[in-house]
């Protein structure tokens, strides 16, 4: 799906490779050879370019795993959890400052508990985390095939009636959304609002069709966001005084040390629960689904054995690493890969570039649905390996099993519409065609 900007020797010097530039992944995808040429002469990279604040590129699967799991030694907790510019990283700064102050908030307070360190971390996670068990997931084994097959229907009539169609809109984006709106307890009229408030988070175009008259694109996702930490708010108010199961109570009504969580972290909890539920997974099928369609041997393969589902989808996951980077702060010097981190530098953990990791991985550029084992880096690793990935390999395999038969009558219609974004592999739109 990712196009390569490169062969190795066609980037210069190391000090000319840039892994950072969001526009370049919206126009070329992942920058493979790049990645590629880090990890075999400058695995620990001292990245230090105009426009981002510098720090260390770490591109091998193994040095990525060791970061992942030290995690007091390296922390989520400090200044950055996710590469920006540092104009983003300032008006991120601003931002949290004036919700602060607009609504009477902790300025000191995470945004969210994937910004806190053990043991914090752990007991904030506890509150939700078995509710994402493979026993929790089970239960949801028939409404997720259920959901998948008539999303899967819907997509075939458009197919039918228009002989194309969009294959993010109209097929990816669905089950994600159904699923972590079920789970949380949201109405189903909610549904298309919950959408439109997830897609804001990102500096996508298509986002102008809910600008108001003469507003600006910030002044646009200013509001909306305001309007979704309300919406928040609401369900949180609800919750208190109507009784119920779903996810969202169970945050609202938990404890951490004997107490109730404040408004304040009630929203920033509800929040990531709800945009991390929408956007990976939607990633993953989209360009799970387009790999296979790139792949005719490997679809015949599991078209012909569908034991390979659980497979296909891991390696769906390590192939696409919908997730790019996470940043993290050390909290002390330390030797790794030849060089000297110190303490108080960032560290960034680049994870498709650990998924085609030749040292992991055999052959790791060729996609095989029969790939066994895939111990991949699609869901991060250590304490912070991602809350949803049991609920993300569910919808996966619901989806896959639900979609496989149509694949064979489709074909891409052109190349993806990526969205140029840092932390996510996003894409905006793919058109697919029918064949027959």
């Amino acid at each position: 799906m990712s196009i390569d900007i490169g062969s190795r020797d066609d980037l210069g010097s190391l000090d000319d490779l840039d892994i950072h530039t969001a526009r370049l992944y919206g126009e070329h995808g992942y920058p493979w050879a790049a990645w590629d040429r880090l990890r075999a002469e400058a695995p620990v990279y001292w990245y230090d370019r105009p426009g981002i604040t510098p720090f260390w590129a770490i591109t091998r699967y193994d040095d990525i795993r060791f970061v992942s799991a030290s995690d007091g030694l390296f922390i989520n907790g400090g200044p950055r959890l996710r590469l920006m510019t540092t104009e983003e990283d300032e008006r991120m700064a601003v931002g949290m400052a004036q919700r602060a102050k607009h609504y009477g908030w902790d300025p000191d307070e995470p945004m969210d508990f994937i910004f806190m360190d053990r043991p914090r971390h752990t007991k904030f996670r506890s509150l939700t985390n078995r509710r994402f068990t493979p026993r929790a997931m089970r239960t949801l084994e028939s409404d997720l095939e259920e959901y998948a097959q008539r999303f899967t229907s819907e997509f075939v009539e458009i197919l039918e009636r228009d002989g194309a169609a969009d294959l993010v809109a109209d097929f990816a984006v669905k089950l994600p959304l159904a699923t972590i709106c079920g789970l949380m307890g949201l109405p189903v009229d909610d549904w298309a609002r919950v959408h439109m408030y997830t897609e804001i988070l990102f500096d996508n175009d298509d986002n102008s069709r809910w600008r108001l008259d003469g507003e600006t694109a910030q002044a646009q996702r200013d509001r909306m966001v305001a309007e979704f930490r309300g919406y928040l708010d609401e369900l949180i108010a609800e919750r208190r005084t109507t009784p119920s199961d779903d996810l969202a109570a169970a945050v609202v009504h938990g404890r951490v040390d004997g107490c109730p969580l404040t408004d304040q972290q009630l929203n920033g909890y509800l929040f990531v629960l709800v945009a991390a539920g929408n956007e990976t997974t939607r990633n993953a099928t989209t360009r799970g689904i387009t790999a296979l369609l790139e792949h005719p041997d490997q679809l015949e393969r599991l078209l012909a054995d569908d034991s390979l589902v659980d497979s296909t989808v891991e390696e769906i996951l390590r192939w696409t690493s919908p997730v790019i980077q996470f940043a993290r702060t050390a909290t002390a010097d330390v030797e790794l890969g030849g060089q000297t981190i110190r303490a108080g530098d960032t560290v960034g953990v680049w994870y498709p570039s650990g998924n085609r990791d030749e040292a992991a991985f055999a052959d790791p550029y060729t996609f095989d649905v029969a790939r066994n084992p895939t111990n991949h880096l699609g869901f991060g690793h250590g304490v912070h390996f991602c809350l949803g990935a049991n609920l993300a390999r569910w919808e996966l395999r619901a989806m896959l099993r639900a979609v496989l038969p149509v694949l064979p009558r489709l074909a891409l219609d052109g190349p993806p519409d990526r969205l140029g974004h840092l932390h996510l592999g996003a894409v905006r739109h793919q058109r697919v065609g029918l064949t027959a």
